[in-house]
C-alpha cells in the first residue's frame, strides 16, 4: 500500500511540474518553438513591467534554440516571463522588446505580424483620440519606435500616404505584412518604404546588390499591395 502510495505521488508531482511548461506553451500559441532569452538577475529589473525595450548583450546570461528576426521569450533568473521580442545577434539590441508580460492580452502568441497589425492600430487608434488626422492636420506622425512598442520603425502620414522609415533588420524581414498592416488602417491608401541604410548596416543587414535602388531611395505600395 505503501508502494502504490508512493508511485500515485510521484505521479501528481509530475503533473504539476508539467503545468508551467503547458501553461507556456499555450501561451505562446506553438507547442515550446520559440526561443528563450535570459537576463542576468540584477539588471532583469531594467526589463520589467513594461521597463526598457532594448536588451543589451551585456545583460544578458543565457540563450536557448534563438534565430535572427525570430520572436524569443525574455525571462529573469528564475525563469518567469518578461515579455518578448526580436532576436538578433548582429545587433547592439539584442532583443527588441514588443510585448511586455503586464500586456496579458497580447501573450496568447508569438506572431510578430499579428502584433505588428495591432501596435499599429492601437497608434492610430492613439492618435485619433488626439484629433489626427483632422480638416486642418493631414501630416503627422502615426509610430514612434520604442514609443509605439515598435522599435525601429518610424511611420510619418501626409494625407492617404504613409511612409514607413525601417532601421531594423527585423522589420526587413517582415517589410511586406507592415505594408499591409499599415494599409489596413483607415485613410491610408499608398505605402512609401524607406530605408536607414546606416543603421540597418549596424543591425546586420545587407542591401539587396541587384535591387537598382540608391541609398535613401523609397519604394512605394498603394492598395492591394503585398501580403504575408
Amino acid at each position: 500500500k505503501c508502494l502504490a502510495a508512493t508511485q500515485v505521488t510521484m505521479v501528481m508531482l509530475q503533473r504539476v511540474r508539467c503545468i508551467p511548461t503547458i501553461l507556456a506553451a499555450s501561451l505562446a500559441g506553438r507547442a515550446c518553438a520559440v526561443g528563450t532569452v535570459s537576463v542576468s538577475g540584477p539588471k532583469a529589473r531594467m526589463f520589467k513591467n513594461g521597463g526598457h525595450p532594448l536588451v543589451f548583450e551585456g545583460a544578458i546570461k543565457r540563450t536557448e534554440n534563438v534565430q535572427v528576426g525570430e520572436a524569443v521569450d525574455v525571462l529573469d533568473g528564475a525563469g518567469e516571463l518578461i515579455g518578448w521580442g526580436v532576436w538578433n545577434p548582429h545587433s547592439l539590441y539584442r532583443v527588441r522588446m514588443l510585448v511586455p508580460a503586464i500586456e496579458r492580452d497580447q501573450l496568447e502568441h508569438r506572431s510578430i505580424s499579428e502584433i505588428v497589425r495591432r501596435r499599429l492600430q492601437a497608434a492610430a487608434s492613439r492618435r485619433a483620440a488626439c484629433c489626427l488626422p483632422s480638416e486642418s492636420t493631414t501630416a503627422y506622425r502615426l509610430v514612434n519606435s520604442e514609443g509605439d512598442r515598435l522599435s525601429g520603425l518610424t511611420v510619418d502620414v501626409f494625407g492617404s500616404t504613409a511612409v514607413a522609415i525601417s532601421s531594423a533588420l527585423w522589420l526587413e524581414l517582415r517589410r511586406e505584412a507592415v505594408e499591409v498592416a499599415l494599409l489596413e488602417l483607415a485613410g491610408i491608401e499608398t505605402v512609401v518604404w524607406r530605408r536607414s541604410d546606416g543603421r540597418l548596416r549596424t543591425d546586420g543587414w545587407n542591401p539587396p546588390e541587384a535591387s537598382g535602388t540608391a541609398e535613401g531611395e523609397a519604394d512605394g505600395v498603394g492598395g492591394g499591395g503585398g501580403g504575408e
